[in-house]
C-alpha cells in the first residue's frame, strides 16, 4: 500500500522511520501494507524481528529473508493477541474505509508495552493549505476518488480516501486504546510561507481568548501541537502512539 518511490529519490519517510527505530528497544515488527517491503527491510538490517504482511504479494521483493503473511486489514487478521512489540502502518491509514475497525484490530496484536507507529500525508502544512485555497484540494489528495475507479463498491487500496488532520487522528487513535507519544515528520518543506505565520498565531491566541471567555475549550494544548515546525512544514505526519493499558 505504501506510495512508490522514484528511482533515485531519497525516501525521507524511510529515513525518518529508521532513524525512530535506532533509538527504540529491540523486538518484534509487524510491517503491515508493506507494498514492497522495504520498511521492513530496513528494520530487519537494524536488528529486528519482522514480519510483513500485505493483501498483495506480488510487490513484495523480500520472500527469502523475511516471513510474508497474506493479511487483508479490513477482517480479522491472522495474528494472535499481544504478539508484536511495534506495528509499523506507513501511508495506509488515509486508504482505509473502516479505519475505527482496523485500528483497534491493531490494538488487539500488539503487547501492553508496545507502540503503533503510523504516517500519513499532513495535509496541515502550509504548502498543502496553499494548495487547498487555490484548489479546493490537499496535497496528495488532488484526484477526485470516484474518477480513478468505475465501480465505487469496489474495495481499491490504492485510493486516497480521507485527508486526515492531526486532530481526527489524535481521536481515532484514542478511541481505538493509544495514546500519542511522539510526533515528528520525514522532511521540512514550504518555509518560504512562513511570512503567514505572525496572522496565524494571532489568530489562534484569539481562538484561544475566546473560548476561554465563554468558558469552552481550552484550544492552548492542541494549538501548541498544529502550531509545531513538523506540523507546518513536515511533508508527512509520523506518529507513535503507545497500547494505552
Amino acid at each position: 500500500m505504501k506510495a512508490n518511490v522514484r528511482k533515485n529519490k531519497q525516501n525521507y519517510l524511510l529515513e525518518a522511520v529508521s532513524a525512530l527505530f535506532t533509538n527504540l528497544p529491540k523486538g518484534k515488527v509487524l510491517d503491515l501494507g508493506c507494498g514492497d517491503g522495504d520498511y521492513g527491510k530496513r528494520l530487519k538490517d537494524l536488528g529486528f524481528d519482522v514480519v510483513a504482511g500485505d493483501i498483495d504479494s506480488a510487490r513484495f521483493k523480500y520472500k527469502n529473508e523475511i516471513e510474508f503473511k497474506h493479511c487483508d486489514i479490513t477482517k480479522v487478521m491472522p495474528f494472535s493477541d499481544d504478539c508484536f512489540d511495534y506495528v509499523l502502518l506507513m501511508e495506509v491509514v488515509e486508504h482505509l474505509r473502516n479505519p475505527y475497525a482496523v485500528i483497534p484490530e491493531i490494538n488487539r496484536i500488539i503487547k501492553n508495552s508496545g507502540s503503533l507507529i503510523l504516517s500519513a500525508p499532513n495535509i496541515l502544512s502550509l504548502k498543502s493549505r496553499f494548495r487547498f485555497l487555490f484548489e479546493g484540494a490537499y496535497e496528495y489528495f488532488r484526484e477526485p476518488p470516484l474518477d480513478q475507479t468505475k465501480n465505487p463498491r469496489e474495495v481499491i487500496f490504492n485510493l486516497h480516501l480521507v485527508p486526515y488532520r492531526y486532530q481526527e487522528l489524535e481521536y481515532l487513535l484514542a478511541a481505538s486504546g493509544f495514546k500519542i507519544s511522539t510526533i515528528f515528520t520525514s522532511i521540512y518543506e514550504g518555509f518560504g510561507l512562513g511570512f503567514i505565520l505572525p496572522m496565524m498565531l494571532f489568530q489562534a491566541w484569539q481562538k484561544e481568548k475566546r473560548s476561554l471567555k465563554k468558558r469552552g475549550i481550552d484550544y492552548g494544548r492542541i494549538n501548541k501541537i498544529l502550531l509545531s515546525k513538523e506540523l507546518l512544514f513536515g511533508r508527512h505526519l509520523i506518529i507513535e502512539a503507545r497500547k494505552d493499558e
